[in-house]
Parts: structure tokens; sequence; C-alpha cells
């Protein structure tokens, strides 16, 4: 059996007290439960107080064999930023926008770049994506042609140098599946369309339902997961395009990235997003696995661990 876990983000306490309550007993080797496994749906780094201590619970865990985790989008970012291509240039460059998405992960790994070296190293043996027993894992978004894309074009299925290297060079088809399966699937905005997210930024995008059609929906219908107001009137044909949708009758798929708040967990019976948006005041989830029909009730939410000392 098995403990599906959302986005961390640094909230090392609060994983701790998740873990705990869950079952699992601390060790030298890490956490652990005589009869189940944690699985990770990735984002890690970024934004909370503890970003070393939460690799390495993590870490831990999986190189115990106690867990299994894959990379979410934030980890992706962080390796973008930290590995060079061929010619010495970031693969993420060094602007203000991108030293600010990661800038509790950046300030962390500044004081110590043994430890730094090591946990980026680790994090690029992790998996994309995991197919489990009776149940698929992925941090943002399922969809059967990009995981054959990356299957076939990186059959270690990690983010290895190479492969970010090769992938940021080209930008192309496979730059994009990994994309889709890192960041989910997003709508387009009308060029006369601005958004700014909560962070100040203006977005071009917006983050979409990756599992419903959008012909006949408003911009507001087909949103998931975004903190913005969007327009309530229908999406003009000319801007809709047909989602290759994941059928209700394929195996259950447990992803994160959304950050629900109170809206986490079963999606539909097949799908169950298990990030509570502990980054942004909202609870860390755990869906308690038990090889049966998706179920509201095998939810388990802890509150924010609050007065952490940040590293």
């Amino acid at each position: 059996m098995y403990d599906i876990i959302g986005d961390i983000h640094g909230e090392a306490e609060t994983l701790k007290k998740l873990l705990k309550s869950l079952g699992y007993n601390d060790s030298e080797e890490g956490f652990f439960h005589p009869e189940r496994k944690a699985v990770f749906v990735g984002d890690f780094v970024d934004r909370g107080p503890q970003i070393f201590e939460t690799l390495k619970i993590v870490k831990k865990m999986v190189t115990s064999n106690n867990a299994y985790a894959v990379v979410g989008n934030h980890e992706l970012n962080v390796l973008a930023y930290y590995t060079k291509d061929e010619d010495g240039a970031y693969l993420r460059d060094h602007n203000l926008k991108n030293k600010t998405q990661i800038k509790k992960t950046y300030e962390e790994f500044k004081i110590d770049k043994e430890k730094r070296k090591k946990y980026l190293k680790w994090l690029r043996t992790l998996p994309i994506f995991l197919e489990l027993d009776g149940f698929r894992v992925v941090h943002a978004s399922w969809d059967d042609k990009a995981v054959e894309l990356i299957r076939r074009e990186n059959p270690e299925n990690r983010l290895s140098k190479k492969f970010l290297r090769r992938i940021y060079f080209e930008r192309g088809e496979v730059f994009n599946a990994l994309m889709l399966l890192l960041k989910g699937r997003e709508f387009n905005m009308p060029d006369d369309m601005v958004l700014k997210d909560g962070y100040g930024f203006k977005r071009s995008a917006y983050r979409i339902k990756w599992w419903e059609p959008m012909q006949g929906k408003s911009f507001n219908d087909i949103s998931f997961g975004n903190k913005f107001k969007l327009p309530s009137y229908t999406i003009p044909i000319e801007l809709c395009y047909d989602i290759p949708l994941y059928p209700e009758s394929d195996l259950p798929v447990f992803f994160g990235h959304y950050c629900l708040n109170e809206k986490a967990g079963v999606i539909r019976n097949n799908l169950c997003c298990v990030d509570g948006c502990i980054a942004n005041g909202g609870v860390m989830i755990a869906y308690r696995w038990d090889n049966k029909k998706l179920d509201q009730s095998n939810l388990i939410r802890i509150e924010k661990v609050k007065k952490v000392e940040a590293f």
C-alpha cells in the first residue's frame, strides 16, 4: 500500500508531522512504515523555510527504498538554473524573474555549495513519471502521447544534464512534452488580454483542466488551480483546440501542482490532486491508497507547522 504525498515546498516540519500521523517512524535511514511506502509528487523546493531539510527527508526515504518520488516543475526550474549548456551559459537565465521564482532555494543553496551539489545530483536521478501497482503519478498532467515520447527519447526517464541540455537547446516536441507533464496544459490568452499572477508577473497563459474539452465553455470554466479572475463568457470557437482527454476507464492518476486548498482531493473517479497549497496558506495532503475506488475519505490533511526557523 502507498501514501501519495502532495507538494511540500520546503515545509519540512509539516512533512514530519504528516509522516508521523500516517504511522511512519523515524530512524537513521529516515522515515519508514512497516507496511506502506510514500510516493511524493514533486515540488520539494522553493517558497518554504527548510529546503535542505525537506530534501534530506525525501532523499533518505527514497534511497532506503521506503518511498518513491517524481520531480515537479520547481525541481526542473532549479536544475535548469544551475545547469550550463555546452557553451557555458545557464539553461535558465539568471534574471530577476527566474531568481525570484527560486528565491528560498537559492538562498539556502548559496550557503552550502557541497550540499547543493549533492542534492542537485540526486534530483537528476528522480523519474519524471511513475506507473505503480494500479495507479500513475506525475506532477501536473498525464498525457499518453507525451509519456510515450519521453519514454522513446529519454528511456532513463530522468532529468539528466545531457537530456536537459538537449531539450533546452532544441525547444522542440520533447521539451513541450516535458512541460506538459510537469507544468500541465495551458490556454494561451488572446493578445488583447493580460493577466497578473499572485506574484505580480504578467501571464499570457493560464492552467486548464487537461481531462475535459473546452468547446462551448467559458474562460473560467476550463480554469484549474488559478488564483486570478477570468472572464465568464464563452471562449470563441476560433480559440478552441482539441485536448487528448484522459479516459475515465484508465488507471487513476495522482498529481500535485495546482494549489487547490480545500478543493484538493478526488477530482474525478480516476483523478486526484494532492496539492493542498501548503506554500500559500493551505494544508499538506496525503492520499492513503488502498487499491480501491478513489474516495475523498482517504485524504489526510495536516495544517502547516508555524514558527519554523529558516535554515
